[in-house]
């Protein structure tokens, strides 16, 4: 008699993202040099599983580079208060994930973190694989309703606080004035 007990079956998307996931968690650990068999262990598939969604390393970390900008964009969506329809909420809301309030965030931005793994020092590695992520950003900051010097000032702020975490560039102290300030400029603009 045949067994009726069903194996469980992966998807295509889950797969993929379960290899992407693993791919952060081992190159962060371990560095860009980790082999696939590791990362398809991590993953919880065959290596051959792994090449069948990424027929090569560089395809791969192009993948992982796009899985970055979309979590990226994902931890900042999670930090805006939905409840806050004020102008400024998309502001405040990436300046609280850039300014300590995201885990991932201020891993993927160490010094040891995965972009520094990668190899990643530049914005160019990301505008090769999404073209389009600045124009999606400026489009998200421009509907914010803050008046427009204002919010590329709190933005570009934030995103240099970002850089500084972790490090003795920025203490505990600097940051919660800092972020602070920031925030204190998304509330209070001229009508």
């Amino acid at each position: 008699m045949p067994s009726t007990e069903r194996r469980p079956v992966r998807d295509r998307a889950r797969t993929r993202r379960a290899v992407l996931d693993a791919a952060e968690r081992v190159i962060t650990q371990h560095g860009a040099k980790v082999s696939l068999a590791a990362i398809a262990q991590e993953a919880g598939v065959t290596k051959s599983g792994l090449m069948h969604h990424f027929p090569s390393r560089e395809d791969l970390f192009a993948a992982l580079v796009e899985h970055v900008i979309i979590r990226f964009r994902e931890e900042v969506d999670a930090h805006v208060d939905p409840g806050d329809d004020r102008p400024g909420a998309f502001t405040r809301g990436y300046v609280r994930a850039l300014t300590g309030d995201s885990a991932y965030l201020a891993e993927l931005g160490s010094a040891t973190g995965l972009l520094a793994q990668l190899g990643i020092d530049s914005m160019e590695h990301v505008l090769a694989v999404d073209p389009e992520d600045p124009a999606r950003w400026n489009r998200a900051f421009e509907a914010d309703g803050l008046p427009p010097g204002r919010v590329w000032a709190v933005r570009y702020a934030a995103e240099g606080i970002a850089i500084g975490l972790g490090t003795a560039y920025v203490t505990d102290e600097q940051l919660r004035l800092a972020r602070a300030e920031l925030l204190a400029l998304t509330e209070t603009y001229p009508e």
